[in-house]
């Protein structure tokens, strides 16, 4: 069965695409890479990646992350957000993450709204459900073909429909894929060992080193140390140090 990771790159972040590219080849070496994208961008990260997709240009923003499976030339596939860095093998994981056709680190939630307005109680209410699976701010994914059809299709008729869940409720993928698995009955994977963020270590305990796939910080949650297999830059995080990494990987790898 053939295995490999996926990414997204548009105009705006495909120096971001290109980061998370050459951190793979330090922490995953013999992993093919595939990244979807517009004409316009497939010259600058072509060098980067085993595979280019043509992105579909009637889709706009995060609607892309609805068809990965349509973008995805494997068949088991890790994605990650383009301002993702990886920095342990996906091997080592994949055994426990194969277990289910799709699925995300995250948690159950009961209630709140999500930062796009998705009042939680009522998307409960109204698919009949007493607690949500949450993914968001995660970046990533797994899932596996054929499968995987079937929850993506379902994700899309959700987001046809999504209107039903809030007027004031702006589309998300996340937010999506949240009902879609909770539906599904999919089960999110703990978010410890392998997702983080900046936020979540303690202040100054965090070491990154993306040339030499080292990340370690100690647990704000917890207190325990930990070596995530990957980092989320979401939202202009800590934009200095991850400016730093990427010019760290751009100069190891000779990328001007």
């Amino acid at each position: 069965m053939s295995f490999g990771i996926l990414t997204l790159a548009t105009p705006s972040d495909y120096r971001k695409a290109i980061g998370l590219a050459l951190s793979l080849r330090v922490s995953n070496p013999g992993v093919p890479t595939a990244v979807a994208c517009s004409p316009k961008v497939r010259p600058f990260v072509a060098p980067h990646f085993d595979q280019v997709i043509d992105e579909d240009p009637t889709l706009r923003g995060f609607e892309h992350k609805l068809h990965l499976d349509r973008y995805s030339p494997f068949e088991e596939t890790f994605f990650f957000d383009s301002d993702v860095l990886v920095f342990r093998p996906l091997t080592d994981v994949i055994n426990s993450w194969r277990e289910q056709p799709y699925t995300a680190c995250g948690e159950y939630v009961t209630g709140g709204k999500s930062p796009f307005g998705l009042d939680r109680e009522a998307a409960l209410s109204a698919i009949g459900a007493d607690k949500l699976v949450h993914i968001d701010g995660g970046g990533h994914a797994y899932f596996r073909k054929p499968e995987c059809g079937a929850i993506f299709d379902r994700a899309r008729e959700i987001a046809k429909d999504y209107q039903r869940f809030g007027r004031n409720v702006r589309f998300c993928d996340e937010d999506v894929m949240d009902i879609t698995m909770t539906v599904m009955g999919l089960e999110p994977m703990p978010r410890v060992p392998f997702w983080s963020r900046h936020c979540s270590g303690v202040p100054g305990t965090i070491t990154i080193d993306a040339p030499n796939s080292h990340c370690s910080l100690k647990l704000r949650t917890s207190g325990e140390w930990q070596r995530p297999y990957m980092m989320h830059f979401a939202k202009c995080e800590v934009p200095f140090l991850y400016a730093k990494q990427l010019r760290k990987l751009f100069k190891e790898f000779q990328v001007e």
